[in-house]
């Protein structure tokens, strides 16, 4: 059986439109991914606070300086909020909150000039 030009374009419309009318419904769950963007050093070793930092990834340094970075981050979230500065660092926080609205992960990207350590914290 032969299909027509003109219904194979109204059955791909259809399927597109479903894709798009579903997408933002998967976005709209915006759960924790770790990604190392292009450009970034993937750093598997570097953990800090018993493991609940992890994840990270580096630009214009090495993975050794990250986790020292994460080590100090972890020292001062310890006794207070999770830092927005440290070590002339500005770090720019995401929160993943449940269904209780508590904090369940979070993504740190932390820049310094052009040095930057991005992080996730997460239970």
């Amino acid at each position: 059986m032969r299909v027509s030009n003109d219904r194979r374009c109204t059955t791909l419309a259809a399927v597109a439109t479903v894709v798009l009318l579903v997408a933002p419904g998967a976005a709209a769950a915006d759960r924790p991914h770790y990604d190392v963007p292009p450009g970034y050093t993937r750093c598997p070793a570097a953990t800090a606070w018993n493991g609940f930092f992890k994840w990270a990834s580096v630009r214009h340094a090495p993975c050794e300086r990250a986790e020292r970075f994460m080590r100090a981050y972890a020292d001062a979230a310890a006794y207070g909020p999770m830092p927005r500065r440290l070590r002339g660092f500005q770090c720019r926080i995401h929160f993943w909150h449940n269904e209780d609205g508590d904090v369940y992960a979070s993504r740190h990207v932390c820049a310094r000039a052009r040095v930057v350590i991005r992080f996730y914290g997460m239970v």
